[in-house]
């Protein structure tokens, strides 16, 4: 056999062909070796473009993960002091980067308002809110595994394929 076909991921990304024998896989597959060397070209690239959106997609989770933990962290903060019939309390909370300001807030009041982007701002009440969090937050790091398994099968897919390159060229 003059190539080894492994299988897609369970992302549908297509697997390289370890290409063994040359001569073998040119004479198979009934293409000429520039055809051939133009094809693992594309698919290489294709890897690498694919390889970059991963770890954008990646990288923009990972940030949104402490976020989702903190904002979820203060809503269970709110619980709590609603839980002990503390009236209101002062908070300091970010407006933006470095800058900071003094509210004073009713934890009896039942209710917080989650900043969903996409310029949308939703008001739920803290046990919504807090079950809301926690699927969110789930759901990110589900994504980010899932992520990190596809990066490592793309790795193996660029290392075949270059390593094809220069069974080509050797």
């Amino acid at each position: 056999m003059a190539a080894n076909t492994p299988k897609d991921s369970t992302s549908g990304i297509p697997a390289a062909e370890f290409i063994t024998d040359v001569a073998g896989y040119l004479s198979e597959k009934k293409l000429q070796c520039e055809d051939c060397v133009k094809a693992l070209h594309v698919m290489y690239n294709k890897y690498k473009f694919l390889e970059q959106r991963l770890l954008q997609q990646k990288k923009a989770l990972m940030q949104k993960i402490p976020d989702i933990k903190s904002t979820k962290e203060c809503v269970e903060f709110l619980i709590k002091r609603k839980d002990a019939d503390s009236n209101e309390f002062e908070a300091h909370y970010q407006l933006s980067d470095n800058l900071y300001a003094k509210a004073n807030v009713d934890a009896n009041e039942n209710r917080v308002f989650l900043w969903l982007g996409a310029n949308v701002m939703l008001e739920y009440d803290y046990k919504d809110a807090r079950a809301l969090l926690e699927k969110n937050l789930k759901s990110a790091q589900m994504q980010v595994e899932t992520i990190s398994t596809d990066l490592n099968f793309l790795k193996d897919q660029i290392t075949i394929s270059e390593v094809d390159f220069i069974l080509f060229f050797w």
